[in-house]
């Protein structure tokens, strides 16, 4: 009987040790991942990109541009409230008729200037409400993309021209060419910011509109942007956005004012990050976009 219990003794403390070398082995492996996933995130949100490099990270994202569901998603979503904030904001400014609000042409007549055009998701969508829009844009490759999907759609090619060109490069064969400039998701990723702003207002006609969307300069939105959408949810390229480089709209309003144009209109604007979905909201902590008026 002793011989057995020992014996069963041994059986149990063998399958302990066995269990509870399995529960350390579990163990380490949890810390290992948490760690590495831990570090990869401290990297992703030290992580400072040039110029040139955020152009290159979009450049090679230039295959998937026109993705709907793909690297861009985000870019095609806000569509729904950038563009009819165009209109609407020309409506206020008086350049447009309040008749023209919903209408498929409401845009005829008017030159456009898009900024940072990237592959054309906004230039192509002011294009069809007719505008005739340039879109410039340093990134070669997604200048290539913009015109190849450009010349695809019939109802908007000879309305849309792009130019591999920054605004510095642009602008000074363009002085009061413009009824309107645009500038989406762009102004957070340069550094002079106050050299790029008079740069558009002096391509801009008097009377003439910018509109401008971007991220506020606020922990909420650097928790959003490089936290949640760059290094967690993988939504936004990895490095792309600079915290440094964001700016408050009262700092955007003091540098358009100071080449004379005056804000009209701001308003916040928030992700649904779950649903990839953009919406107007009441508070102005995360993105803001901006109308202003040259006079």
């Amino acid at each position: 009987m002793e011989s057995n219990d020992s014996v069963m003794r041994s059986k149990g403390f063998v399958i302990c040790t066995l269990v509870l070398s399995f529960f350390q082995f579990v163990i380490a492996k949890c810390f290992e991942k948490a760690s590495i996933a831990f570090l990869s995130l401290m990297e992703g949100l030290s992580m400072k990109s040039t110029a040139e490099e955020q152009i290159a990270t979009f450049d090679q994202l230039s295959t998937h541009w026109w993705e709907p569901t793909g690297p861009m998603i985000l870019l095609h979503k806000l569509n729904k409230l950038r563009v009819p904030m165009v209109v609407e904001g020309l409506i206020k400014a008086g350049k447009l008729d309040r008749k023209q609000r919903y209408t498929t042409d409401a845009l005829k007549g008017l030159t456009v200037l898009d900024v940072g055009c990237g592959g054309g998701i906004y230039s192509e969508a002011l294009a069809k409400l007719h505008a005739n829009v340039v879109g410039i844009d340093p990134a070669r490759h997604l200048i290539e993309v913009a015109k190849a999907h450009a010349h695809k759609q019939t109802d908007i090619k000879d309305r849309c021209q792009y130019y591999e060109q920054s605004l510095e490069e642009h602008w000074q064969g363009a002085v009061g060419k413009y009824d309107v400039v645009v500038l989406s998701e762009t102004i957070e990723h340069v550094v002079d910011k106050s050299t790029l702003l008079k740069h558009v207002a002096a391509v801009l006609k008097p009377g003439g509109s910018v509109f401008i969307s971007t991220w506020n300069k606020t922990n909420w939105s650097w928790l959003l942007a490089v936290v949640v959408l760059e290094n967690i949810m993988k939504r936004l390229p990895k490095g792309s956005h600079d915290y440094d480089q964001f700016v408050s709209p009262e700092e955007t309003e003091a540098m358009l004012e100071a080449y004379g144009c005056r804000t009209i209109e701001q308003r916040p604007f928030y992700l649904k990050f779950w649903e990839s979905e953009w919406v107007w909201v009441p508070f102005n902590s995360l993105t803001y976009a901006l109308h202003a008026v040259k006079e």
